[in-house]
């Protein structure tokens, strides 16, 4: 399937989240004025880890506009809960075993570990923050699910199920940050 872009509708993909809700992308993006589907790697990498909890951490400055998000994983329940314990975090995370996202909004993993890595000084600096951020919370790693190459990719679905927004990333942080995506939604707002 080709990749999504502004404007066009969002597949209507069937998923079940890690506390059992089963719904699909349409039901979903109904809820709220804007739903972000944040696609990741798996619940055993480091970085994920990092962004699950600081999206959980500054989720109310989401509600506070009217949006949802869903965080799409390549891990199954129980490998979550097997990490994480009984993992609480106040937004969807859809087990996605299957790749059903990666494969519908053709989601690609890079070719090698170092296809991963940003290229510029401003993306290494970025990273180096990042890895340090990481190293500080001392979050477990756990190989053996999902595809470790994978790259990153975020949509924002308005509530008729329109995509506002369509990153793929280029590398492992080639993502906005908690500001940058919620100035986006500040800016949909405001048009």
């Amino acid at each position: 399937m080709p990749r999504v872009s502004v404007g066009d509708r969002f597949p209507d993909l069937a998923f079940e989240t890690y506390s059992g809700e089963k719904l699909t992308a349409g039901e979903a993006v109904r809820r709220k004025k804007h739903t972000v589907f944040w696609v990741m790697r798996f619940i055993g990498c480091r970085f994920c880890q990092y962004d699950i909890d600081m999206l959980a951490w500054q989720y109310a400055r989401f509600t506070a506009k009217d949006a949802q998000v869903f965080v799409v994983l390549q891990s199954s329940r129980e490998s979550i809960t097997g990490l994480k314990g009984e993992f609480q975090v106040p937004f969807g995370v859809v087990c996605d075993t299957a790749h059903a996202f990666y494969t519908a909004l053709d989601i690609r993993a890079a070719a090698a570990k170092e296809d991963r890595m940003p290229a510029t000084p401003e993306g290494l600096a970025r990273m180096q923050a990042k890895q340090e951020a990481v190293a500080a919370r001392h979050y477990q790693r756990k190989t053996g699910e999902g595809e470790a190459q994978q790259l990153p990719a975020l949509f924002i679905v308005d509530a008729e199920g329109r995509v506002e927004y369509a990153h793929y990333a280029v590398h492992s942080i080639d993502i906005p940050s908690m500001d940058e995506l919620l100035q986006l939604l500040d800016g949909f707002d405001a048009r």
